[in-house]
């Protein structure tokens, strides 16, 4: 037990494999951290970006739609990715109504 070097966290960070997840494309090719989730190409269900809190990774979720504010709305926090998308899979009918009562989403993330 001592005092962590710079190098020491960066290191055990790099050396994490980027989680993934069969319904989850990245957002952006070669990117670390966000996840378009989707069934089929056309129809999204929404986003999961990664973030630190309180020294862990946790992993938001957010619809695949704006609101009033032209902004994503938030919908749930969790431990991985994989809790995401399955929630995300589970709820899918739902997303799609909430998604569909709201502005579109624009085209920025790929097809």
């Amino acid at each position: 037990m001592g005092v962590q070097g710079p190098g020491e966290s960066v290191d055990r960070f790099i050396g994490r494999p980027n989680p993934s997840h069969p319904l989850a494309v990245p957002a952006v090719k070669n990117t670390f951290g966000a996840w378009q989730v989707r069934r089929d190409r056309k129809n999204p269900l929404g986003y999961v970006v990664n973030r630190s809190l309180d020294g862990r990774t946790v992993y938001d979720a957010y619809a695949h739609c704006r609101d009033g504010g032209r902004k994503r709305p938030w919908l749930r926090t969790f431990e991985s990715l994989n809790s995401a998308v399955a929630w995300m899979i589970q709820h899918e009918d739902e997303l799609v109504a909430f998604n569909g009562r709201h502005d579109v989403e624009p085209d920025v993330w790929p097809a």
